[in-house]
């Protein structure tokens, strides 16, 4: 009898010292999902009355580029009951020229919605844009599913089915600071992805895009001109490089999906008259994008 109340009293404490830490972490949890609802509740608010943000960094502590793509996704959860469900994604800072403009060292992804394509030569008003963010960069349509990591170049090649001419017309989110806002901040806003604009459909392979020069103008007048090898040596490795990146983060890119490159030059940045005005995105024999702001 001793024996067995020595045992049960042993199997007791092993099961409460068991329950303890479970019971201390479940807080933390509750914390940590408390944080992201906060952020993205702001996020949303701040899209919808047209404010910038302070950096959430600042506001809510430091989190790791992991977690900021798990804001991302709890964003573009809550911004796809208005805006549709995901259609495509940006690569940002895929250039030198964006990495320095905006203070990281490494490519980022965002995600873009149903609603946030529009037709080539559209007209937005300038109250759409807290402060505009433009640049003009090659796209690829996704022909063939998408759903595990390709190897190369080469191997990626098969499985586009067009090409393109394009608009990322940004905005920008946070309210200007001493300093820039980091990856983190950026990544969990969805990298300031607002609209983008795709150009003619171009077969892949007659068109060599690496021979193409981005140019971007503004009323007539080029702000930008730069080849497109500055966007990773190639946009080839800006596809390469998201597709995997999407596959990491557990996502797939079904056909149809549209990938918008990345710049090769630093993007148009201004706010109020500035971001007024007619704008054309040139890729040469990949073709043009138009579009007007009032």
């Amino acid at each position: 009898m001793r024996r067995t109340r020595a045992g049960l009293s042993m199997i007791i404490a092993l099961v409460v010292l068991s329950i303890i830490p479970q019971a201390a972490a479940k807080p933390a949890r509750r914390k940590s999902s408390a944080k992201v609802r906060a952020m993205v509740k702001e996020m949303v608010a701040a899209r919808a009355s047209q404010t910038q943000l302070q950096y959430l960094t600042k506001t809510h502590g430091s989190f790791s580029i992991d977690e900021a793509y798990q804001i991302q996704l709890a964003l573009a959860r809550a911004l796809s009951r208005k805006l549709g469900p995901i259609v495509g994604y940006k690569v940002a800072f895929a250039s030198k020229a964006a990495q320095e403009q905006f203070g990281v060292d490494e490519p980022a992804s965002g995600p873009f919605f149903r609603l946030q394509r529009l037709p080539n030569g559209s007209t937005l008003p300038a109250g759409a844009f807290m402060e505009i963010t433009l640049e003009t960069e090659v796209a690829f349509t996704i022909g063939k599913r998408i759903d595990r990591s390709i190897k190369d170049v080469a191997e990626i090649k098969d499985y586009v089915k067009w090409v393109h001419t394009a608009f990322d017309i940004g905005d920008y989110r946070f309210v200007k600071g001493d300093t820039k806002p980091t990856p983190q901040d950026m990544i969990a806003s969805g990298v300031g992805a607002h609209f983008f604009v795709l150009g003619p459909a171009m077969d892949p392979s007659k068109v060599d895009v690496d021979a193409v020069n981005l140019i971007l103008a503004r009323s007539a007048e080029t702000i930008t001109n730069s080849p497109a090898t500055n966007v990773m040596g190639s946009p080839w490795n800006s596809l390469l490089w998201c597709a995997n990146h999407i596959v990491k983060l557990g996502g797939t890119l079904e056909p149809g999906t549209v990938i918008v490159s990345g710049t090769a030059a630093p993007a148009y940045k201004v706010k109020g008259e500035g971001i007024k005005g007619d704008y054309a995105g040139d890729c040469g024999p990949l073709g043009k994008v138009t579009m007007t702001i009032k």
